[in-house]
């Protein structure tokens, strides 16, 4: 009898740690993760990048509205699913990158106005993603979250021609 409640806890355990990393990583479009924001209400998209091998410093960009690369970026987030990934359980540390020629970085920025909060209005870059060479970071409002998107080193590198144009 003792064996079979062992048995029955381990097994309700082990089903309840599958059904949270299914629900914790499961693929959610951005503008469902964070229903705040609407991307089309986006007033400005900046940011940086740098490619190993070209340069040792970072370039800045701007969108606004007007320009064609902005509606371009925003399709581009508003198109996949993003993945919370289990990295994010785990305590942050230092990120390091062995350098190679070509190796790219990104971050960027959306900016919103006036944008309804429970507490007011509030405005600035609320939404921002950084690459760092591979690895997906989103934040909202500070708050980060490691992820990742199907077919991610093709979707790194869109954004990146975008940007480049």
């Amino acid at each position: 009898m003792k064996k079979k409640l062992a048995a029955t806890i381990v097994a309700v355990a082990v089903l309840g740690m599958l059904a949270f990393v299914l629900i914790y990583t499961r693929p959610v479009k951005i503008e469902r993760r964070y229903p705040e924001i609407d991307l089309s209400q986006c007033t400005q998209i900046m940011g940086d990048y740098r490619i190993n091998g070209v340069s040792d410093e970072f370039t800045e960009f701007i969108f606004y509205p007007q320009d064609p690369q902005f509606q371009e970026m925003v399709e581009l987030f508003r198109a996949p699913a993003f993945r919370t990934r289990l990295k994010n359980l785990l305590p942050r540390g230092t990120k390091i990158h062995a350098h190679h020629e070509g190796d790219f970085q990104w971050a960027v920025s959306f900016r919103f106005e006036n944008v309804p909060s429970g507490e007011g209005m509030i405005s600035g870059d609320l939404l921002s993603a950084d690459d760092f060479y591979g690895d997906l970071e989103l934040s909202f409002v500070g708050k980060q979250v490691k992820c990742s998107v199907a077919g991610q080193e093709q979707w790194l590198e869109s954004v990146l021609a975008v940007i480049m144009q």
